[in-house]
């Protein structure tokens, strides 16, 4: 029994087989019929409870690869902070868990650990909020074990409740890492290098407030990705104003990109994928959302899930023996951190991608519009349903999670001459390596005898050209009965209003020209800006490019 346990609680992150869905839920032991880690599991087999509120999790995953037996040679280990219990449990697939609470040690006992940070050299970022410090520690592994040696703390914090590492761009070069504090009791995100002997502080911001440049209570932390590493980009859960905010980090100080709004009191978590999508875990909503990197929300998991305080995106150090190179490469699964109870505590879910809100814009310049939730390759195939003629076929390169169109030129569509109808198959097939696809299917006419079809919610197409100048044209499509609540307004890189339009729009396509002028009809700056189209509940955002 021990042994099972402790699998469950090391967590194996092998996901098994991946079906259709952003989010799929995948059993912790398939072969043994287990779900989910959680207190009622914990006590059935071994008679304990195990933790008292896990709040966050971070893996530690290398992958061998020898040219000579044993050939290839995996180990995965789990880290989890238990913040009422002030300590972290941790072990690997199938031996020993170990308990560590930093009694004994020259940098004393942990209090209230709460979120957590990995490097690509199995060092460990601890926010110890009751200590106001940040713990670092090393994970070393010898002989298929497992310890956790402390190497020097970050202190002058005020309750960090997050921390995130940043490779810098080039993982396993040092001299570029990066280490960010959400310094929750300080109201400010703290940047510090990474040294040799420790830390240094190279740049901070914040102070209390819910403008620009000012956080309230800021309690995740969480870098950007692009193929695996890390960008510039830093995203911060800011919990009284209830607000994501989308920083960069430059030339040794923070740069404000914008920031988004949404309906949960508190996001407790943040953490990106390969692609640098973010997961934003809201336990008092019972939601775990899922944003592009511009922060377009693209998915979520609400429905079977309990007060989530972590989801954790796994990544894997590759060690190719036979030439030398190493690879740290995202995992297509996460790990989900619940309330702690007998029916909820610890789940995998393994990610996917689908095609959403696909709608066909008619006329002359027909075109499908749709969304992914995550980066694929899409496949398009348009056929005459009454012959079952292929008229069209084409593959994209990969495109990011987001709205997108795919438009039909009038040499596409010469092959559907004396077509009343056609059918438009999406297929996208996900990024990850033997990834899942998902497939969405529409019809539109060629002669105008159909009307547009009309989308489930709304969806933002996009601006052209981008960059622009002088003007730009806006376009997106409503549902039915939305006319009258649309809402599209153009905001600079401080967030401040500078164009509304609210005219009477129309349920389909709709478009509007932005002239790169303000509400006074004065014309403003070269720059960055956002235009958001609100429509009833849904906020939909892009970013364009103003140049003169």
């Amino acid at each position: 029994m021990r042994r099972t346990i402790t699998t469950l609680i090391s967590l194996t992150l092998t996901a098994g087989s991946l079906h259709a869905g952003t989010f799929d839920k995948t059993p912790i032991l398939p072969d043994q019929g287990v779900e989910a880690l959680n207190r009622g599991v914990a006590r059935q087999q071994i008679g304990r409870t195990l933790f008292a509120d896990p709040y966050a999790t971070v893996s530690i995953g290398h992958v061998d690869v020898y040219d000579v037996a044993p050939y290839l040679e995996a180990r995965r280990f789990q880290i989890v902070s238990d913040p009422r219990w002030n300590r972290l449990v941790f072990g690997e697939v199938g031996r020993s868990l170990h308990a560590f609470d930093g009694a004994g040690t020259p940098f004393g006992a942990l209090q209230d650990p709460r979120g957590l940070a990995v490097d690509e050299s199995d060092r460990v970022y601890v926010a110890d909020a009751g200590r106001n410090r940040v713990l670092v520690l090393q994970a070393v592994t010898e002989f298929g074990d497992v310890s956790l040696v402390p190497l020097y703390e970050i202190t002058g914090l005020g309750r960090p409740f997050g921390v995130a590492y940043s490779d810098g761009g080039t993982p396993f070069v040092s001299g570029d890492d990066m280490l960010y504090v959400a310094d929750t009791g300080h109201n400010r995100v703290v940047a510090y290098t990474l040294e040799a002997q420790g830390a240094r502080q190279v740049a901070e911001l914040g102070d209390l407030g819910s403008g620009v440049g000012h956080f309230a209570g800021p309690m995740a932390v969480t870098v950007g990705r692009s193929e695996g590493v890390s960008t510039s980009d830093l995203y911060v859960a800011d919990a009284h104003t209830q607000r994501i905010v989308h920083l960069r980090y430059a030339d040794g100080a923070f740069q404000w990109v914008a920031a988004i709004s949404h309906d949960a009191d508190i996001v407790t978590s943040l953490d990106t994928d390969q692609w640098g999508n973010v997961y934003a875990a809201a336990p008092n909503r019972g939601v775990v959302r899922k944003y592009n990197p511009d922060l377009v929300k693209v998915a979520e998991i609400s429905d079977s899930i309990q007060r989530p305080r972590d989801f954790h995106v796994p990544f894997m150090t590759l060690n190719d023996h036979r030439d030398g190179r190493r690879l740290r490469l995202g995992q297509p699964n996460g790990v989900l951190v619940e309330q702690w109870s007998d029916q909820s505590g610890m789940k995998l879910w393994n990610l996917g991608v689908e095609i959403d809100d696909l709608a066909m814009s008619e006329g002359d310049a027909p075109a499908a519009n749709f969304a992914l939730t995550d980066r694929a390759r899409v496949t398009m195939e348009v056929t005459d349903p009454a012959s079952g003629r292929l008229v069209l076929r084409r593959t994209t390169d990969p495109l990011a999670a987001g709205f997108h169109t795919l438009g039909f030129t009038a040499e596409d569509l010469e092959g559907a001459a004396g077509a009343q109808a056609l059918t438009v198959r999406l297929t996208a097939a996900s990024s990850y390596p033997d990834g899942p696809s998902a497939v969405a299917l529409a019809t539109f006419h060629l002669d105008g005898s159909s009307a547009l079809i009309l989308p489930s919610r709304p969806v933002l197409l996009g601006n052209t050209p981008n960059p622009f100048r002088p003007a730009t044209r806006i376009a997106f499509l409503l549902p039915a009965g939305a006319d009258r609540d649309a809402r599209l307004r153009v905001f600079d890189a401080q967030g401040r209003v500078v164009r509304t339009f609210d005219r009477a729009f129309t349920a389909g396509r709709n478009e509007v020209i932005w002239d790169g002028t303000n509400d006074a009809g004065l014309h403003v700056s070269a720059g960055v800006y956002f235009y958001r189209l609100d429509v009833a509940a849904d906020a939909l955002t892009k970013k364009m490019v103003l140049v003169r």
